[in-house]
This record gives structure tokens, sequence and C-alpha cells, in this order.
């Protein structure tokens, strides 16, 4: 533990780094200057002032002054020399890749027991100072936003996106997935060749730079990200205003799953360059990748705004604007990156998503199949195919797609959720169950695992069960129409009428479609018949008859036939019951990936 002597100088000093590694650069600043106030020729609270500065005029001002100061400060050299302040130096190494995770740097601190006391003595210590000044060279490579970065050995995150990510190099996950393929099923269709997206406007190098530049891309494109960061780092000291070189830094941690450090490094390239366009576009990804839900959008646009030829900024934007429901700006974007990158099977299989979403079920079919036949390898497009196939009505298509999916992908929420969908409506319900399970243990969050989960539990006449489920899918969605619909099948189930009746007023407002309308009408008139309001069931039957014929299933159009004749001549009304092992039908709706 820290001394109890420790001194109030020191305990500001804490202060701060804990203010800057939770990214609250304002307060920290604020504490640094009141430190330099009382000793404002030390020239470590002025490399950690630069730190807590906003912009790059700013933090060159502070480490000038830690440098003059003390002119063998390491950490202050290396970052004028990124940021361009001083000429490069022979033999200059880069900055360390696996620097100490911030929660370690922690425990390394609070372990420390200095000989002397005091807060001189604390940064006297050699552990102390060798750890700081790491931290803060990383910290001036990175540009905080937001905290520390996190550590290069950090376990790679799982990214829940249920759409591809996109970059702008060969993608060196091609060649790993071809050897997979060529080991299983797939093993004859493996003729085509992967079509690679052209580097985006490299800055010209000379020299060792050059020679370094080169190899660091032949690195990504077998996928070397260690290579890739290092030698993209010693071309960032050698040419401190190239911008993509500390890009590719940052592309090479993002395909690593460690996004914050990610996230540092798109912040140094826009800082260095804010007119290159990819490092918006790079740091939109990360975050997505660290929060799916977390607002993008500026960034987005300002990738495109720099570049309003940037295919693949428009691409990742419009499925951003898919993955909101926002299906207008997805088609204009993506009909945008079409004409940008003609033939590409990301913009095939980004339109097959948007396709099934408008329930347009066989312009997604026929542009997942055309993305699986620009590229065959692609893992991607099997699971499309298998959603678009099975919104079609093909489960035998849509199985094998899935199972093909889910055998050299056992990650996928999404997938699983469509296998265990597709089996259900085989009526296969224990490999439906079984895929359900797995999707929910890969996302708990999931509100369609829970719906699908619950419509099994009602074939079984499991009621209990599928009453939590369909509350659980409520509670992850409470926009869920189906399964409003669902847990109002299951009040009937009881015999419950009347909290059936409350319960299905709530969905009124949900209704988007004639199927919808449909579904909530058929439900509604079995209420008002067994609540004693024979005139209203009356009413609603004869409006499901009045809708269209593709909404109302034939055996919903004859049962409202039948009922609206025991009504009118029954006095009181004969008891109906909804059957529980036939549930309102609501097949022709594809589940859906976001909620």
């Amino acid at each position: 533990m820290l001394t109890p002597e420790i001194s109030a100088e020191e305990m500001l000093f804490h202060q701060a780094i804990a203010f800057i590694e939770e990214g609250k650069n304002a307060e920290a600043r604020e504490v640094l200057t009141r430190l330099l106030k009382t000793d404002q020729n030390n020239a470590t609270y002025w490399v950690w002032l630069s730190a807590a500065m906003e912009t790059s005029k700013e933090r060159l001002y502070c480490l000038q002054t830690a440098l003059r100061l003390d002119p063998e400060n390491t950490a202050a050299r290396r970052g004028l020399t990124l940021m361009g302040g001083l000429p490069p130096e022979e033999g200059l190494t880069p900055f360390p890749m696996n620097h100490p995770r911030p929660w370690e740097l922690k425990l390394q601190l609070a372990d420390e027991k200095p000989k002397e006391k005091g807060f001189k003595a604390f940064v006297a210590n050699p552990v102390v100072r060798v750890v700081g000044l790491i931290l803060a060279g990383i910290l001036l490579i990175g540009g905080v936003i937001g905290g520390f970065a996190a550590s290069g050995a950090f376990d790679p995150q799982p990214t829940r996106r249920a759409l591809p990510s996109f970059t702008p190099l060969p993608s060196p996950t091609a060649d790993m997935t071809l050897q997979v393929l060529e080991r299983g099923p797939l093993a004859g269709l493996i003729s085509a060749t992967y079509t690679p997206t052209p580097v985006y406007a490299a800055t010209p190098y000379t020299g060792l730079s050059s020679d370094t530049y080169r190899g660091a891309v032949r690195a990504y494109e077998r996928g070397d990200w260690n290579t890739v960061a290092e030698m993209m780092v010693q071309v960032a000291t050698l040419n401190p205003g190239s911008a993509d070189s500390l890009y590719f830094v940052a592309e090479s941690h993002r395909f690593r799953g460690r996004y914050q450090d990610a996230l540092n490094y798109y912040q140094e390239a826009i800082a260095v360059n804010p007119n290159f366009a990819p490092s918006y576009l790079g740091r939109a990804r990360a975050n997505l990748a660290l929060n799916p839900r977390r607002v993008v959008i500026a960034d987005l646009d300002a990738a495109i705004d720099l570049d309003p030829d940037y295919g693949e900024a428009y691409l990742e934007r419009g499925l951003y604007h898919l993955g909101r429901n926002n299906t207008t700006d997805a088609l204009a974007d993506l009909r945008r990156a079409s004409d940008l990158m003609p033939g590409s099977p990301l913009v095939y299989l980004a339109l097959a998503r948007l396709e099934l979403e408008l329930e347009n079920y066989p312009e997604a079919l026929e542009a997942a199949i055309r993305a699986n036949e620009l590229d065959v390898v692609m893992l991607e497009t099997y699971l499309v195919l298998g959603m678009a196939y099975r919104a079609n009505g093909d489960t035998d298509k849509a199985l094998e797609m899935l199972e093909i999916y889910t055998l050299y992908s056992d990650d996928s929420s999404e997938a699983f959720m469509f296998l265990g969908a597709t089996y259900f409506n085989r009526g296969e319900y224990e490999k439906a169950l079984d895929s359900l399970n797995k999707a929910l243990l890969l996302d708990n969050t999931s509100s369609q695992g829970y719906y699908w989960r619950a419509e099994i539990y009602m074939i079984l006449e499991e009621y209990e069960k599928a009453r939590d489920d369909y509350r659980q899918a409520l509670r992850n969605n409470q926009n869920f129409f189906d399964a409003g619909i669902g847990l109002v099948r299951n009040y009937y189930a009881f015999d419950d009428f009347n909290n059936g009746y409350i319960e299905l007023l709530k969905y009124e407002r949900l209704i988007q479609s004639d199927t919808d309308r449909a579904n909530f009408l058929y439900l509604r008139a079995i209420s008002l018949g067994n609540i004693g309001f024979p005139r209203e069931a009356i009413r609603d039957w004869e409006a499901l008859l009045a809708l269209p014929e593709e909404a109302v299933t034939e055996e919903m159009r004859a049962e409202a036939e039948e009922k609206i004749k025991e009504l009118r001549q029954a006095t009181p009304p004969p008891a109906t019951r909804v059957p529980t092992n036939t549930p309102v039908p609501t097949s022709t709706r594809a589940p859906t990936s976001t909620p």
C-alpha cells in the first residue's frame, strides 16, 4: 500500500492521472495547473498536462516546455517527434506495443514502498518513472480520448454486430476462410478468387520509409497484425505528418479486437491530418465494435464529406442506417456504394439485408445469391442466404445454408437464432430449442431468441416457460409486436381472456402491416367473444375478413366466418379458446437481428 505520509502534491498528482484514465481531461487540466503553480519547473507535470490537452497546438507547447526543463525526458522527446516538433533521431525505437493495462498500473503503484518518503522520492522510484514514461508515450501517440489505451495483450472483445466489417485492403481472413472451407462440405465449391479493394490514397514514401511501408502492407495482407503495428509505428516516427501510417496501426488493433487502442491511434491520425477520410471511418467502426448502439453518424458523415467518392464510407453508413431501421437513408447510401464499387460482394450482402428488412424477399434472395457468387469464401453470405431462403419459404435451402455457416462459425447468436427459427418452421422442435439455447448463451439480450423459444414452449405446452420468455423478449424490446401478441396467446392458454384483452390493447400502436392487423383483430375478436361482448366480437371478425387476402390465412378466414354465424345465433355466445398448439400465423415475417 502507499505510505500514509503521502503528500498533498502526490495526492493531487494521482487524482490528475485518475481523471485522465477516466477521460475527464478538463478536470485533469485543472488539477495539473494547480500543481504547476506550486512547481512550474516540473517536467513530469508538463508531460501529463499535454495528455489532457484538447488540441495539437496545446500538446506541442506542453511537450516543448517539458523538454526545455528536462532535455533527457524520453516521453517528451518521442511525443514531439511523432507530432513533427522534432526531427526523428537515429535509433529511436517505436513505443512498446505491450504496455501495462491501467488496472495493472494501479496495482503496481499500490505495491510500491519507496525507501524515501514524499513526492520526490515517489517520482524518483525507477519502476514508477518507467511506467509513467511508457504511459506518457502511449498517451501522446494515441491522443487520449475517453481514457487510457487498453493493453496490447488485452483479450479481443467479441463483436456483436450482425453485419460484416469492411476494410480498405484485401481481407486477410479470405485465405484463412478458404483453408477452413477446403476441409469441409464446401471443398468442391472453392473456385472463386477474392477480389481485393485497393489501398486508399497512400502517402508517397521514399528510402527506408518506403521499404518499411511496403513490408507493413504485405504483413497486412497476410493478417500479421503485430508486424503491421510495429512497422507502421516506425513509418510514423520517420514521417511525423503521415496520417495513413497511424491509421493502419489503428486498423491492426481493430482487427485484433483492441478497440480502445484502435480509437487512440485513429484520433492521433486525425490530429496529424484532419482531412484524411479513412480515419473517421475507422473510428466509427471501432466505436460500433465497442458498442453497436453508439452514435457515430458524425464520423461517417465526415468521411463522406472529405471524400464524396469513398464507397466504403457509404457502405458503412448504409449499414448504420439499416441497423437503426432508417431504410430510406440506408437505401440511398447502398445505391451510391453500389455505383462506386460495382461488383462488390459486400454491397450485395448489405442490399440483401436491406431487402429482408423491407420484406422484399425475392429481391433479398437475388442479392444474397449474387454476393455468394462473387465471393464463395465469404461466410457471411451463407448466413444471409439462409435468412433469405427462409423468408421465401424454402426451409430446406435455408437449413443447408445456416448449417454451413454455423459449422464454421459457432459464435454468432444471430445465426443460431435463425437456425432455431428454421427448425421451428419445419416442426423439429428439439433441434430448434437446442439452437435457440445456444443463441441466448451467446447473446442474452436477443429479443428474437427469447421470442422463438417461447413459441416452442407454447407448442410443447410449457406455458409458464413460454410466458417468461415472451416477457423477457418484451423487456429487451418493448416495441416487439410479435412477442406482445405471443404473450396474449399465452394468457388465452390459461383461459385468462380478461387479462389477455388488457394486454392486447398495449400493442395496437405497434401495428405496421395488414398481417399485424389481422393477428390483432383475430385475438381481440376471440377475447371479446369470451368476455361477453358479442357485437364487438362480430365487428372484429368482419374487419378481419375485409383485410387483403394475403394478410389472412385460410384457417383464420374460415374461423372468422364460423364465429360470425355462432355469435349471431347464440345468446350468450359460446365460449371459445385460441388453439395453443398452433400459434397465430406469423411465418411470413422473417426474424430480425436488431431490436
